[in-house]
């Protein structure tokens, strides 16, 4: 973990999907770097509240949001809640995901509808809903997937959302930049080592992912949360400003951008 500095103090950031894995290690980097925090949650309750409290101890204003990927007043309701909170959006992570999917033989409307709903649906009018209320110079990361670069089986509505999340990153980065002095840009995680990696994939793909990760040029791992949250941070601070409508590597060399 780098040492945080307070870059972000006084900025006030939204974590979609900041309960816990990625999302939580990437709220609490931006806390330490003194941006009060919105986090936005589905089910995970409790894990949102202890988010909430790690935040509070460093010094800086947290709350969270029950917010379904699916519910299309979502947008407005998060916004709401921070514009009454501190007046200005500065910084909007685009995390929050939905992951299952399926084979295209067993492809449904419902699930494809799930996913493009949370994936790309959610992200895209969250900003949208966030642009009369936007600070000097926000900053917008949405989190892609290696996926959308390498293709995989099972990923068929997966895979097509994040690699529009890639596209609408480059539109947004145009239509916000000189406008608002916005920055837009992507970060594409390879695998991750969070608790729902853990839990949710079968041994066989485990073993099968530590394999190709040894032969990775940035180091024969799986990523760490810290690592993705970092490159997160760095986007998100006035130091990145010459970054814009980019898709960060963030996979370790997984697939080159």
């Amino acid at each position: 973990m780098a040492v945080a500095h307070k870059s972000l103090q006084g900025k006030n950031a939204i974590v979609t999907g900041g309960s816990r894995g990625i999302g939580a290690g990437v709220a609490l980097e931006l806390g330490r770097r003194g941006a009060n925090v919105l986090i936005t949650y589905n089910k995970a309750g409790a894990q949102a509240s202890e988010i909430i409290s790690q935040l509070k101890s460093l010094g800086v204003d947290a709350i969270g949001v029950q917010a379904g990927g699916s519910d299309r007043d979502s947008p407005r309701r998060i916004i709401t809640k921070l514009v009454e909170r501190w007046s200005k959006v500065d910084i909007i992570i685009n995390n929050a995901g939905a992951g299952d999917d399926a084979l295209l033989e067993d492809l449904t409307h419902e699930l494809w509808d799930k996913i493009l709903d949370c994936n790309l649906r959610f992200p895209t009018f969250l900003v949208k809903e966030a642009i009369p209320h936007l600070g000097a110079a926000p900053r917008i990361v949405n989190i892609s997937s290696v996926i959308a670069r390498m293709g995989g089986a099972y990923t068929s509505a997966y895979c097509a959302t994040k690699a529009a999340l890639e596209g609408v990153t480059k539109v947004w980065a145009q239509e916000l930049g000189q406008k608002y002095n916005a920055t837009v840009n992507c970060v594409n995680p390879g695998p991750v080592k969070t608790d729902m990696w853990l839990r949710d994939t079968e041994q066989a793909v485990l073993d099968e992912w530590d394999t190709k990760m040894k032969e990775i040029p940035a180091g024969a791992r799986i990523a760490e949360v810290d690592d993705i949250a970092q490159i997160v941070a760095f986007l998100s601070e006035e130091a990145s400003r010459w970054s814009t409508g980019s898709t960060v590597n963030a996979n370790g060399g997984l697939c080159f951008v």
